[in-house]
């Protein structure tokens, strides 16, 4: 049986050549399409704060911050002012960073334990307050509400509103106090147990039924 030997440009007639210039042209399209991507979407935001905060961790935000300390700390130090934070950070809790969490272990819920950042991890400056932010609600009137905007999340308030953790009512995130410990409330919880002093008879064994997620009860006793 004979065979024929073809070109080598013949033998996949249907196959396409790639030159260099479709593959610049193929390149360049790939970038611009990316770029309107980051441009665009809410992704460029997102990458540029993380490269916002890689910054202010750097080297050289790590010699600003010595400098400043080193400021602070000097007995002759003169009124200057400190950089705000990126506004991303504005629920900044060094303590409480789930991008740090995320990366301990889950043996024994060792990653829910609070893990402190060491003096030089973190950029020497003043996290931003929520749009909106107010001068909080005096105690003690702070027991039973908060403004609203200052802590702008509702997700307690809508899951757990029905058993009087808390509420949002107008401009106020209300604590109606009690949760469901005492649905009427720490203050009438502790004048029932006022009913029962002394407790000289042993006929009630149980007065404090602790474990109320709102802290209202102890809240209360410090008014």
């Amino acid at each position: 049986m004979a065979h024929v030997n073809l070109p080598q440009g013949r033998r996949w007639p249907g196959r396409p050549r790639w030159g260099v210039l479709d593959l610049v042209s193929a390149a360049l399209f790939t970038a611009v399409f990316v770029l309107l991507v980051l441009i665009v979407t809410s992704l460029g935001d997102s990458l540029a704060a993380s490269g916002r905060r890689a910054l202010a961790r750097s080297a050289a935000g790590s010699r600003q911050r010595e400098r400043i300390v080193a400021l602070l700390d000097s007995p002759t130090a003169s009124p200057f002012a400190i950089d705000s934070c990126p506004a991303e950070e504005v629920d900044n809790m060094p303590c409480e960073d789930p991008r740090r969490n995320s990366q301990l272990s889950r043996e024994m819920n060792f990653y829910r334990v609070r893990h402190c950042p060491l003096p030089g991890e973190t950029p020497l400056c003043l996290v931003p307050p929520p749009k909106g932010y107010r001068i909080p609600v005096p105690w003690p009137e702070s027991l039973h509400k908060i403004w609203h905007d200052n802590m702008p999340y509702n997700k307690i308030a809508e899951r757990k509103g029905h058993q009087g953790w808390m509420k949002e009512e107008g401009p106020y995130f209300i604590f109606p106090g009690g949760g469901t410990m005492f649905p009427d409330g720490a203050i009438n919880y502790i004048k029932k147990l006022g009913q029962f002093i002394p407790l000289n008879k042993g006929l009630l064994r149980t007065a404090l039924d602790m474990g109320c997620g709102v802290a209202s009860f102890g809240g209360t006793y410090l008014i």
